[in-house]
């Protein structure tokens, strides 16, 4: 989709524990993480699951996206010891820069303005933060990044791997 500031692709990845694959795929070529919280439910092994693969994909930028704020009637509380939760996960396993979001999405709170339901918050929309979000490298720096598109297997005595670079370097020999 596009806004008439940015241009997007989204990668939809379903939290169970059966679509891990698909999270993993989904993230490797991301520049950016959407981490869907349920308010009523808080972290789950699935968020801890898919914070984890984010941080190993190399990516540094997550938007918490606190849904379902209305099921647990906007409690401020609730939202902010999420947050903090997540902040905990985050700094543990890397990840620089965490923008939280309280929604919800059945009624469309701060998904593209800001909600009434919520006058305690005085962050971005949903749809600000990813405008907002710095836009990826493309000079070569940072990790290497290479998502396997491919595995060339001619013979027993030979296995090359395919895909695009991402970023990063990558020289004979390595």
């Amino acid at each position: 989709f596009s806004t008439p500031r940015r241009q997007f692709i989204v990668a939809d990845t379903p939290g169970h524990v059966q679509y891990t694959r698909n999270m993993a795929t989904g993230a490797s070529t991301a520049d950016l993480a959407v981490i869907l919280v349920d308010a009523g439910k808080g972290l789950l092994a699935q968020t801890r699951r898919h914070t984890h693969l984010v941080a190993l994909m190399g990516i540094t930028q997550v938007i918490l996206a606190v849904n379902k704020l209305d099921l647990v009637d906007y409690d401020r509380s609730v939202y902010e010891r999420i947050v903090e939760d997540y902040r905990e996960l985050a700094t543990a396993v890397g990840i620089d820069s965490v923008t939280p979001v309280p929604l919800s999405a059945v009624r469309g709170d701060n998904l593209t303005a800001p909600s009434p339901r919520t006058p305690w918050y005085e962050g971005p929309t949903l749809l600000g933060a990813l405008e907002a979000a710095p836009t990826a490298r493309t000079d070569g720096e940072g990790p290497l990044r290479l998502p396997v598109q491919w595995v060339n297997r001619p013979d027993s005595q030979f296995r090359g791997f395919s895909g695009q670079v991402l970023s990063g370097s990558v020289a004979p020999g390595d």
